[in-house]
């Protein structure tokens, strides 16, 4: 894990995760359309930063019965990493 490297992208969308799950208090899942709504990027930008993150077990992504990405969370890696990215100086 020491090794992975996150574009900007992907950090910003473990900072926005672990924001949207510190104001819900785990409570609810985040939903997929927000975040793309929240982020200046192309939704195939995000979607691919997306599957990236879940690959590296820093989310997970709720998919509907049809395979489209309903909700997204951090995992405990990916909350420790958002945590990490919060701390540093990038």
């Amino acid at each position: 894990m020491a090794g992975v490297r996150l574009s900007r992208l992907q950090k910003r969308i473990l900072q926005w995760l672990a924001a949207d799950e510190q104001r819900t208090r785990r409570m609810i899942t985040s939903s997929h359309p927000e975040l793309v709504a929240a982020l200046p990027s192309a939704k195939g930008n995000i979607s691919h930063s997306l599957h990236r993150l879940e690959r590296q077990g820093l989310i997970v992504m709720l998919r509907t019965a049809g395979g489209k990405t309903e909700s997204v969370y951090l995992t405990a890696a990916g909350r420790q990493k958002a945590i990490q990215i919060a701390g540093s100086y990038e």
